[in-house]
C-alpha cells in the first residue's frame, strides 16, 4: 500500500512537473521563487517593507513570526531525519541540483505557509498576496523536481497548522 502511494506520488509529482514548459525563462521564474538553499531572503523583504512602510500593522507580528518559524522548521528537520525519503530523480537536464537533505516534508512550503498565515492574520488586505507568493514557491519546489507533491502536501500542513496555532497564543506584549 505505502509502495503504491509513493509510486503514485512519484508520477503525480512528474506529471505536474511537466505541465508547465521548461524553458530558461520558466526556470529562471520557478528558480527565483526557490532560491537555491532558501526562499526566506523574499519573506525578508516582504517583511522589512512591511515594517518600514506599513504604518497600521502590528509589529507583534515579529514575535508570532519568530515562535512559528522555530516550531516549523524543528518540526521539518525531525521529520526529514525521521523519515529519510530520498529527493525525486531530476529528469530535466536544465535543472539546478536541489539540496541534498532528504525530501519529504517540503521545508520550503512549510517556511513559505508558516509566513504567509503569520503575515495573513495580521494584514488581512494583502492576505491573497501573501498566500500566492506561498504557492508559487511551493509549485516551484514540484516544478523543479527538487520534491514530490506529498512532501509539498506535508510542508503546506506543517507551516499552516503550526502558525494558525501561533496565531492563537494570543500573546499580551506591549
Amino acid at each position: 500500500m505505502l509502495n503504491s502511494l509513493l509510486q503514485f506520488d512519484a508520477r503525480l509529482s512528474l506529471f505536474i512537473s511537466t505541465l508547465i514548459p521548461h524553458n530558461p525563462a520558466t526556470n529562471l521564474f520557478f528558480r527565483f521563487f526557490s532560491l537555491q538553499a532558501s526562499s526566506l531572503p523574499i519573506w525578508i523583504v516582504i517583511v522589512a517593507l512591511l515594517i518600514f512602510f506599513e504604518e497600521k500593522i502590528d509589529k507583534r507580528f515579529i514575535i508570532y513570526l519568530l515562535i512559528s518559524l522555530v516550531v516549523t522548521s524543528v518540526i521539518v528537520l525531525g521529520l526529514k531525519n525521521t523519515i529519510r525519503r530520498p529527493r525525486p530523480v531530476i529528469t530535466v537536464s536544465s535543472l539546478k541540483k536541489c539540496d541534498s537533505d532528504f525530501s519529504f516534508p517540503s521545508g520550503h512550503t512549510s517556511i513559505a505557509f508558516a509566513v504567509s498565515t503569520i503575515l495573513a492574520g495580521f494584514d488581512k488586505k494583502r492576505k491573497w498576496f501573501y498566500y500566492i507568493v506561498a504557492i508559487f514557491i511551493s509549485f516551484s519546489r514540484i516544478y523543479l523536481q527538487c520534491h514530490f507533491v506529498l512532501d509539498v502536501l506535508g510542508g503546506f500542513l506543517i507551516g499552516y497548522l503550526v502558525s494558525k496555532l501561533t496565531l492563537k497564543l494570543n500573546l499580551k506584549l506591549r
